[in-house]
C-alpha cells in the first residue's frame, strides 16, 4: 500500500492535469482554474488508487470511498498552497484511518505517519536513497498498523 501511495503521488498529478485538460477542452472553458481542478482530480485519482488497493487487500468497499475523499482533501490543499499538502497528507491519512477502522487507533496513527513519510519522500528534493528510506520506513509503519487490525474469518 505504501508503494501504491508513493506511485500515486508521482503519477496521479499527471493524470489529474490530463483529465482536467480534457474536460476544459471538451467544455471549451476559459476559466483560469485548470491547474487547481487538476490538483483536485489528481488527488481523487491518487486516493482512489490507494483505496482500491486497500479494498482489494482488506476486503471492504468502504476503504475505497474514504481514501478517495482523503485524496481529494490533499489535492484541494495542494491547489490552495502547494506546501500545505505536506501537512494535509498526514491529517487526511489519520482521519481516513479513523473512519476505516474506528475501533483501532493504531491503524489511524500508522496511516498518518506513513502518509507523512511518503509525502516527504515524494515532495521534498531528497537524494533517491533518502526518499527510498522514507518509503521503506512508511511500509514498516503501515505493516505495523495492519497488524493491529482485527482478524476476520473469510
Amino acid at each position: 500500500m505504501v508503494l501504491a501511495a508513493f506511485l500515486a503521488t508521482q503519477g496521479a498529478p499527471l493524470l489529474g492535469m490530463h483529465a482536467a485538460g480534457q474536460i476544459w477542452n471538451a467544455l471549451r472553458l476559459t476559466a483560469p482554474w485548470l491547474s487547481q481542478a487538476g490538483d483536485v482530480i489528481g488527488g481523487a485519482i491518487g486516493g482512489g488508487m490507494v483505496g482500491l488497493l486497500q479494498s482489494l487487500l482488506l476486503r471492504s468497499v468502504r476503504w475505497l470511498w474514504i481514501a478517495t475523499l482523503a485524496g481529494i482533501a490533499v489535492g484541494a490543499a495542494h491547489a490552495l498552497y502547494a506546501p500545505l499538502a505536506l501537512v494535509a497528507a498526514p491529517a487526511a491519512g489519520a482521519i481516513a484511518g479513523l473512519f476505516q477502522a474506528p475501533d483501532n487507533p493504531r491503524w489511524a496513527r500508522a496511516q498518518a505517519m506513513a502518509a507523512a513519510w511518503v509525502g516527504l519522500a515524494a515532495m521534498l528534493p531528497f537524494p533517491r536513497w533518502t526518499a527510498a528510506a522514507f518509503v521503506v520506513g512508511a511500509a514498516l509503519l503501515s505493516a505495523w498498523g495492519i497488524g493491529g487490525l482485527p482478524r476476520t474469518n473469510a
